[in-house]
């Protein structure tokens, strides 16, 4: 007892006494930093978890995406469904599913991802638009010829806006011409040369302004065109005896009122619908079995389409000539070398893609017409909006 006093009172005893203190604290020292590389590793661990969760939500939010692309009608039907993936699943419940409009719905859903103890909840609505035209001009079925005979015309995939003529800021463009036969695409492009080809703007498949479409074939267009023409609503015209019928200083419709107008031609070829001056007119236009021909002031807001036997679009003259919204030329005979061309542009002409106009021409459609065509449609999605719901 007396030495381990005088120890202390020595200055050996200091000494010991002060590397007891500095052995304590570096022991102090090494348990809290091993402490704190714990406490990072588990916050590290759960912000990774997290973090991969966030992404499997995401995930989901795309295949749900998909799966409003891949299911018809308006609105579209959906199923809640949960996807397992090699690093964790993801959830995906759709919340609601409304028609806003006869060509588009809006869908909101949700998806949850979760990867062992980590899950991450993220919403999202989705507008489903779907179009009634897949390009300013559309030719589907078979041919004899087409003729690009001047250069004054215009042919634009791009979307209008057809009180100002302007083009629409950020609105998914369409092709300029779109085809349903590697056929009539090669028509097109011999037809046209070098010059012309710079008159068609548009962006369809593989981004060119001339496409191959397998929307709205020849067979659901002449559907179409008979469902429309049998429709209450619409307005059928016979052709006279013979085979001739003018549409010179007529009104069918117009922006704020659009009518829906049916011309049947008769049982023999060489049928002609002939448009001379100051025709207007805004709807839907259905030409059966007879040929349109366009020679004098001509302006249509809405959906053309003119199908069947012997038939075709000409343009004859320079007086001004528009169409805003689409044209659909569908042949339904025989193919033939010789004969009328299908297309033949011999005077000025702007056919510029409208989906205002369309989507005006579509209030004219009987629902039953349109639900049953809506899996033939083209259609783009638009993600209105997308967020977390995590705390």
């Amino acid at each position: 007892m007396t030495n381990i006093r005088r120890l202390l009172a020595g200055e050996q005893g200091m000494v010991l006494l002060t590397s007891l203190l500095i052995l304590s604290l570096l022991l102090a020292v090494g348990l809290g930093s091993m402490l704190s590389v714990q406490n990072e590793f588990v916050i590290t661990r759960n912000l990774r978890g997290g973090t991969s969760a966030l992404y499997l939500a995401d995930a989901g939010i795309e295949w749900g995406k998909e799966q409003i692309g891949l299911v018809t009608g308006n609105p579209p039907t959906l199923v809640d469904s949960t996807q397992n993936l090699s690093s964790g699943n993801f959830s995906v419940s759709f919340i609601s599913s409304t028609q806003m409009s006869p060509l588009s719905a809006r869908i909101v859903f949700r998806s949850t991802g979760t990867l062992g103890s980590s899950s991450q909840t993220v919403q999202a609505q989705v507008s489903k638009n779907y179009d009634l035209a897949d390009g300013a001009l559309a030719l589907r079925g078979n041919s004899r010829s087409i003729n690009f005979a001047v250069s004054s015309f215009y042919i634009s995939g791009l979307d209008y806006d057809p009180s100002s003529a302007a083009t629409v800021p950020g609105a998914k463009p369409r092709a300029g011409i779109t085809v349903n036969s590697s056929t009539l695409l090669g028509q097109v492009a011999n037809g046209l040369n070098n010059g012309q080809r710079g008159q068609i703007y548009g962006s369809g498949n593989g981004g060119t302004p001339v496409s191959l479409s397998e929307r709205i074939p020849a067979d659901v267009l002449v559907g179409l065109a008979n469902d429309l023409c049998t429709a209450p609503n619409a307005q059928v015209s016979v052709l006279p005896p013979s085979g001739t019928l003018s549409l010179t200083g007529q009104t069918w419709g117009n922006h704020a009122a659009p009518q829906l107008h049916c011309i049947s031609g008769l049982a023999e070829s060489g049928d002609s619908v002939i448009s001379g001056e100051n025709f207007n007119g805004a709807g839907i236009l259905v030409v059966k079995d007879a040929a349109l021909i366009v020679s004098g002031s001509f302006h249509w807001e809405g959906l053309i389409i003119v199908t069947g036997n012997d038939i075709g679009f000409r343009t004859v003259g320079e007086a001004n000539k528009e169409v805003i919204g689409a044209l659909m030329i569908n042949e339904t005979g025989a193919a033939v070398g010789s004969g009328p061309a299908i297309v033949d542009i011999q005077g000025a002409v702007q056919i510029l893609y409208s989906r205002y106009a369309l989507g005006a021409a579509a209030s004219l459609v009987r629902s039953p017409t349109l639900a049953k065509n809506y899996d033939s449609l083209p259609f783009y999605l638009k993600q209105d909006y997308w967020r977390s719901l995590n705390p």
